[in-house]
C-alpha cells in the first residue's frame, strides 16, 4: 500500500506547476500517463537563512533610499518597512545561480489541449511565436481557459486560419521609399526636443548623427554597426515622436525595426564590454519585443546584462565578487567616480531589473540578474541633482515602476520557493501583494496621471505605470488558490481587466497620429482582452455584456488595423478575432 511522502512534489509536478499527492513510488499524475516520478527531499535551511539575510540586509537598504525618495515627493512610507526597516524574508530573491545569457527558455510546459492545437502549425518559427507571445501570458488563466470548449474551438479554428495563409502563396515585399536627408534630420531633431534625460544618455554626439545621411552616401567610409544602430533607431524614434503624419509612417516604422534586427546580427559578430554596446543591447531589447520575437528579446536583455556587470553597474555601491574573487576590473579602476556618472549607472541598473523581471512574469524565463550578484541603491531620480520639470514624468514613473518591480520581484521569488503552501497561508500572501500594488497606485494616483500628461512621452510613460499595474493586479487574482478550478473567473480579474480595456480604448482611440507599439498589446492588454472574451463566452446572460463585446470588439478592430503595416501581428490578430468572434456567437447563441 502506497502513502503519502513527507517531502516535496516530485519533479515532474513542479515544472508543470501542477498539485502533486506525494505518493510513492509514482504520484497520481505521473502514474496516469505512465511518466517516471522523481522525489527531491527538502533541503536543509540553515545556509538559506543565512543567505536571506544577506540579501535582506541589501534590500532593506534599498527601499529605505526609496523611501526617502518618495518622502521627498510628499508620499508616506509603505507598511512593507517597518519601525527598524525591516522587510519581509520573501523579499529575498532566488539564490540559484543562472547564467547572464542562455538559449534555453525554460518556458512553462504547454497543456495538452494547447499542444494539440499548436501542433496544427508547421511552421515551427511561427509556433514558438504563438506560444511567446499569445499562450505564456494566459498560463494565469489555464484554470478557466482550458475548461471552455467554445474558447478552445474558437483558437483551433483560428489555427486552421494561420496554417492556410502560411501555406498560401506569400505577398510580394513591398518597396520602402528611403526617408530624405532632410526628413531625417527633421526626425533627428524631433527626438532631441522631445526626449532628453540623462539616464540612458545617447553615446554619439548629436552633430554626429546628422552628418551620418552624408556619411553614408561615401563609399570610403564604412560606419560601424553599433553606430548604425543608434542611428536607425534615433529615426525611428523622432518619426514615432512627430505629431504630424507622414506618409507611409507605419511601413518606415516597420522597416526600420527590420534594419536594426539585421544588422543586429553583424553587430553580435564585434560586441564589446563598452557602454555604447550596453545601449545597443538595450534597444536591441525593446526592437525585438515591438517584432513579436521574445526570445530574441531575451537574448538581447542577456548580453545588456553581461555587459553591465562588466562595466560595473551590478556594483555600483558594494563589491560583489566576481568569477575571480575580485571586483570588476572597471569598479577597481573609477574608486572616484563622480556621482552623476553612479546615479546614470543606478538608473540603467533598475530599468534592467525591471525588464527582467517583465520577462519572468510574461515569458516564463529565468532571471538574468540572481540574488547575490549586485549591489545597487536606487538613484536621485534626476541623476543629476538638478529638479528639471521637462523630466518630471520620467522621475515619477521610475519611482512608482521601480516600487512596483519589487512587489513582482517578491512574488516571482515567493512563487519560485513556496509551491506547496497551505491554501489560506497562499491566498494570505497574494493578498498582500495585492495591497502593496493598489497602494502604490493610490499614491501616484496613478490614473490622474494620465489625465495630467501633455506631451506623448509623458503619456507613454503614465500609460506604462497604470496598464502594468492593471495587469499584475490581475494576474495576482488569477493566481489566488481560492480562484483556481473554478468554472467562473474572479469578478475583481474581470473588473480589473474591464477598466484596463476601457482606458486603452480611450487614450488609443483619442490620439489621431499617436504611435503606441505592438508591445502595448501584447505584454500589457492581451491578458484583459482575453480575461474579458473569456467571462463574456462564460456569462453570455449577464447584465454589462453588450458594452464589454463592444470593447472587444473594438480592441481587435484595432489590432486588425495595425496588421496592414505590421504583418508580425497576423497570428495574434486572427486569434483575437476568433475570441471576439466567439463572444458574438455567445450572446447570439447562449450555451
Amino acid at each position: 500500500m502506497t502513502t503519502p511522502l513527507k517531502n516535496i512534489s516530485c519533479r515532474r509536478c513542479q515544472s508543470r506547476k501542477i498539485r502533486c499527492d506525494r505518493v510513492a513510488p509514482r504520484c497520481d499524475k505521473c502514474e496516469s500517463i505512465g511518466a517516471e516520478c522523481t522525489y527531491v527531499p527538502r533541503k536543509p535551511r540553515t545556509k538559506k537563512q543565512a543567505s536571506d539575510t544577506n540579501e535582506n540586509g541589501v534590500l532593506s537598504d534599498v527601499l529605505r533610499r526609496l523611501e526617502r525618495l518618495e518622502d521627498r515627493w510628499g508620499l508616506e512610507k509603505s507598511p512593507d518597512i517597518n519601525d527598524h526597516g525591516d522587510i519581509p524574508t520573501s523579499l529575498s530573491s532566488s539564490n540559484i545561480d543562472q547564467p547572464l545569457c542562455s538559449d534555453n527558455s525554460h518556458a512553462p510546459t504547454i497543456p495538452s489541449v494547447i499542444e494539440s492545437i499548436l501542433s496544427r502549425i508547421k511552421d515551427p518559427q511561427s509556433r514558438a511565436l504563438l506560444f511567446s507571445n499569445v499562450f505564456s501570458h494566459l498560463r494565469t488563466v489555464e484554470s478557466s481557459f482550458f475548461e471552455n470548449e467554445r474558447c478552445t474551438g474558437a483558437i483551433a479554428a483560428a489555427m486552421s486560419e494561420i496554417e492556410y495563409l502560411q501555406n498560401a502563396a506569400a505577398d510580394p515585399t513591398p518597396t520602402i521609399p528611403e526617408i530624405p536627408k532632410e526628413a531625417t534630420r527633421s526626425f533627428i531633431q524631433n527626438y532631441y526636443e522631445c526626449y532628453q534625460f540623462e539616464g540612458f544618455k545617447i553615446p554619439l554626439e548629436k552633430g554626429f548623427l546628422l552628418s551620418i545621411p552624408d556619411l553614408l552616401d561615401n563609399p570610403h567610409v564604412q560606419l560601424d554597426y553599433t553606430s548604425q544602430i543608434i542611428y536607425h533607431t534615433i529615426r525611428l524614434q523622432g518619426i514615432i515622436l512627430d505629431p504630424r503624419p507622414y506618409k507611409d509612417n507605419g511601413s518606415l516604422i516597420r522597416h526600420l525595426y527590420r534594419k536594426c534586427l539585421a544588422l543586429s546580427d553583424f553587430w553580435l559578430e564585434n560586441i564589446q564590454n563598452a557602454y555604447p554596446d550596453l545601449f545597443v543591447a538595450v534597444l536591441m531589447t525593446s526592437m525585438a519585443l515591438e517584432a513579436c520575437d521574445s526570445d530574441v528579446a531575451w537574448k538581447m536583455l542577456g548580453h545588456a546584462c553581461k555587459i553591465a556587470k562588466a562595466l560595473g553597474y551590478f556594483s555600483v555601491d558594494g563589491n560583489p565578487e566576481g568569477t575571480d574573487g575580485q571586483p570588476p576590473l572597471t569598479e577597481r579602476l573609477n574608486i572616484n567616480e563622480i556621482e552623476t556618472d553612479k546615479n546614470r549607472k543606478r538608473f540603467e541598473f533598475w530599468h534592467l531589473l525591471r525588464t527582467d523581471c517583465l520577462f519572468r512574469l510574461s515569458f516564463g524565463k529565468p532571471t538574468l540578474m540572481p540574488a547575490g550578484s549586485w549591489k545597487v541603491n536606487f538613484p536621485d531620480p534626476t541623476i543629476t541633482g538638478i529638479d528639471d520639470e521637462g523630466s518630471r514624468f520620467i522621475q515619477i514613473h521610475f519611482l512608482a515602476s521601480m516600487r512596483q518591480a519589487l512587489v513582482v520581484l517578491k512574488y516571482l521569488d515567493w512563487m519560485d520557493l513556496a509551491p506547496d503552501l497551505d491554501p489560506v497561508l497562499h491566498d494570505a500572501t497574494i493578498d498582500s501583494f495585492l495591497q502593496e500594488v493598489q497602494l502604490i497606485m493610490s499614491d501616484w494616483n496613478t490614473d490622474e496621471l494620465v489625465r495630467m500628461a501633455k506631451t506623448q512621452v509623458d503619456t507613454w510613460f503614465c500609460v506604462d505605470m497604470v496598464f502594468s499595474s492593471y495587469k499584475f493586479l490581475v494576474v495576482l487574482h488569477q493566481s489566488k488558490k481560492c480562484n483556481q478550478n473554478r468554472h467562473k473567473l474572479p469578478p475583481q480579474s474581470v473588473d480589473i481587466s474591464r477598466k484596463s480595456v476601457q482606458m486603452f480604448q480611450s487614450i488609443v482611440g483619442s490620439s489621431l497620429h499617436a504611435f503606441w507599439g505592438i508591445s502595448l498589446i501584447l505584454l500589457h492588454q492581451f491578458i484583459p482582452f482575453f480575461i474579458l472574451c473569456l467571462d463574456i463566452i462564460g456569462n453570455p446572460e449577464r447584465p454589462g455584456i453588450e458594452a464589454d463585446i463592444i470593447s472587444v470588439t473594438w480592441i481587435s478592430d484595432y489590432v486588425q488595423k495595425m496588421v496592414e503595416e505590421r504583418t508580425e501581428l497576423t497570428p495574434v490578430m486572427i486569434i483575437m478575432k476568433a475570441m471576439v468572434l466567439a463572444c458574438h456567437r455567445g450572446r447570439s447563441c447562449p450555451s
